[in-house]
Formats: structure tokens, C-alpha cells, sequence
């Protein structure tokens, strides 16, 4: 697939960086297990661990390893992270070298249970590449690493790319593992955790696990999370397709402005929400011309700005209704303006009942050299 090979040319070119850094463990470099990807799942009340080691061995398997392709797998299995690690052990040839660890994969299972002690673990082990990535999977962990290996390609490098790649279009947003460890250790924790899984034998992001508190509370799916986007994402980007007349217009949205205002008025919490956006029509479903004039523009961005304002509320009502969690940060808003007050809240349970009012502004605009109007002249 040619998404795995670009992201195992980009795995590969990365190792290499690691073997030419100046620090002390580029010098035994040969001598150790290159860990890329640390993958964790409970069964049967066991803890099993999964680690993906680069095969710099070129063309040797080893014993222990399932695969003789660029990448190996470690795995084993024990009651505690202690019996985990004396498991580990007792299998290893070589010291392992995690500072080469793109990301960690928690199952969902596994995160309900052990999510913020292996995370704080994670914190005091200096050893650990502190900028990886954390996903959290309903997958086995060994379907995962055998899609990616399939392609020759290193499962957290090819997370941690999809990933990058999201954040970069203005689609996601990328938080380290050290970024959740401080939000976990906030007095309130409220937040997301990219989820990944297999679509069409393929590794994808499917969602968002909801993390309230100290585990997994459920799943906010990729088609429902634009509104989510928007009000989290740096400088989100998305593409809508509007109705208008007989046909579909595609639409390209920007968020150019967001300020969301909180008020604490006779003990009650309430946000004003105001979003602008940049809009631009890329085509549409029918043959030119779509007589798009000043009157088609108006109408056209009343539904825009309608299927915007439906989004953002839906997103707000979804976090505090269906999940009744803050992972939309709006605690650190308040908090912010109302420090004194926030203080001798209970935010769990003030959170689902702050009112909201979004106010979303819209400038539409038609791409450059292209003819939505009248007749081309043949």
C-alpha cells in the first residue's frame, strides 16, 4: 500500500537520525532493541504487552519475533506492570532503547483499568521519549502491527503520521503523551484520545475516546466530530457540501476567529460562543453556468452559517449530555475569568448544565478563475 511504504521510508529515515545523534546511547546503538511502538491490552485479567522492535538485523528473525520483515514483536504477559516487566526480562537478549517510541496503543479495555498508571509510570521513566504520541484501539493489538507490517511500515510511526497529517489539514488535533499526563494530573480531566482502528484492512482514525477522570467513558465518532473540531482545533478546515436549487455545492470552510466569553450570574454558568469563518466555493455537482449571483450568494451562506451553528451546538449538547464530560476545555475558560468561584466547584457536575449561545458569521466567497456565472463563449 502506498501509504505504508511512505510512512516506512519516513520510519526508516528516522532511526537513522537516532543512530547519528550525539547522546551517550548512540554509541551501543547495535546493541540494543529499538522499541517503535509499545502496545498494551488486558485479557483475561492479565496485562500483555506488545513491543515493536526495529529489525536493523537485515533478513534474520528472531525467536521470539512474529515477523522477519523490518519489524519484530516482543510480547508477554503478568498480573502487574512488576510481573510485566520481570516478563519482559526474562526474554530479552539486549537492553531495549525507548527513546525511539512513536507512540503508545492502549486498547480500550486496557485503558478503562490502567490508563493513568502506566501514563504516570510513563512520566517518571526518563528513559521514554517524552514528545510520542498515545492512542487508544478496539483492536487487537496484533491486527494492528499486522496491517502495518503488511506494508512494511512501523505501526507508531504510522499513527503517529496519520495523525500529523489530520492536525496539519486542520482536521485533528496532535497532543503528546506528556500533554495528557498534565491534563490527567488537573484537578478536573476532561479530554480526548484519538482513537484508531482497521477500515477497509487499513489503519485509520475512527474517533475520539472520552476520557473522564481516570478512564474511557466512550467513543465520539469521526463523522460526528466536526462541531468538536471546531471549537478545539487551532485553525480547522473542512469541506461541506450545501444544497442549493437542483444541485450540491461544494464548499471549503476556514475558522477564522473564535471567542468564547464566559458569564457566572445568581450561580449559574453560561458561554457566548462566536465564530467567524472564511468560506469559499470550490464546485458543484452540475455543469456550469450556476448563475451564482448576489441573491444565490445570501442564500447560500443562510444554509452555510444554519449547518455551522447545528454543528458547534450539537458538539456542545453531545459533551454535555451524552458524555457529560468537558473535553472541550471549557472549565479552563472559566477558570481563567472566575478563579475564585471555580475553586469550590464541583466542574462534573456544573459542566453539563452551563447554558450556550452560538452566534456564527460566515463571508462566502467564489474560487478565483473559476466562472459560476454565465456561459463560457465557445
Amino acid at each position: 500500500m502506498k501509504r505504508h511504504n511512505l510512512f516506512s521510508v519516513i520510519a526508516i529515515s528516522l532511526l537513522l537520525a537516532l543512530f547519528l545523534t550525539g547522546c551517550a546511547d548512540s554509541v551501543d546503538i547495535n546493541e540494543k532493541l529499538i522499541v517503535t511502538t509499545i502496545a498494551f491490552d488486558l485479557k483475561d485479567g492479565e496485562i500483555w504487552y506488545y513491543l515493536e522492535i526495529a529489525n536493523i538485523e537485515s533478513g534474520k528473525s528472531k525467536d521470539a519475533g512474529e515477523s522477519a520483515g523490518k519489524y519484530i514483536i516482543r510480547k508477554g504477559h503478568g498480573k502487574t506492570f512488576t510481573e510485566v516487566r520481570d516478563d519482559l526480562d526474562t526474554h530479552l537478549d539486549k537492553p531495549l532503547f525507548l527513546s525511539g517510541v512513536r507512540a503508545l496503543v492502549f486498547t480500550e479495555r486496557f485503558a478503562k483499568e490502567h490508563l493513568v498508571e502506566y501514563l504516570y509510570r510513563f512520566r517518571v521513566d526518563e528513559t521514554y521519549r517524552k514528545k510520542g504520541l498515545t492512542v487508544i484501539t478496539k483492536e487487537d493489538p496484533e491486527e494492528l502491527y499486522k496491517s502495518a507490517h503488511e506494508g512494511n511500515a512501523s505501526l507508531g510511526f504510522l499513527a503517529e503520521g496519520i495523525v500529523e497529517t489530520l492536525d496539519e489539514s486542520g482536521k485533528s488535533f496532535l497532543r503528546t503523551t506528556m500533554r495528557l499526563i498534565e491534563n490527567l494530573s488537573a484537578n478536573y480531566t476532561g479530554i480526548l484520545i484519538p482513537c484508531i482502528g482497521l477500515q477497509d484492512e487499513e489503519i485509520s482514525i475512527i474517533g475520539y475516546s472520552v476520557i473522564n477522570g481516570p478512564t474511557v467513558t466512550g467513543l465520539l465518532p469521526v463523522d460526528k466530530s466536526t462541531g468538536t473540531m471546531f471549537l478545539k482545533v487551532d485553525k480547522p478546515k473542512f469541506h461541506f457540501v450545501v444544497p442549493y436549487n437542483d444541485m450540491n455545492l461544494t464548499i471549503e470552510v476556514l475558522l477564522t476567529k473564535r471567542k468564547i466569553t464566559p458569564s457566572y450570574e445568581d450561580g449559574k454558568i453560561s458561554y457566548n460562543i462566536k465564530m467567524e469563518f472564511r468560506a469559499e466555493l470550490m464546485y458543484g455537482d452540475k455543469k456550469t453556468p450556476y448563475n451564482f449571483d448576489d441573491a444565490a450568494t445570501r442564500e447560500v451562506t443562510e444554509t452555510l452559517t444554519a449547518m455551522l451553528k447545528q454543528q458547534i451546538s450539537d458538539a456542545i449538547e453531545r459533551a454535555q449530555k451524552e458524555f457529560a464530560c468537558d473535553y472541550l476545555q471549557f472549565d479552563d475558560i472559566f477558570r481563567v475569568k472566575f478563579p475564585i468561584e471555580f475553586q469550590d466547584m464541583d466542574w462534573e457536575k456544573e459542566f453539563p448544565q452551563a447554558g450556550t449561545t452560538v452566534d456564527v458569521k460566515v463571508d462566502l466567497s467564489t474560487k478565483w478563475g473559476l466562472d459560476y456565472g454565465a456561459n463560457k463563449v465557445k
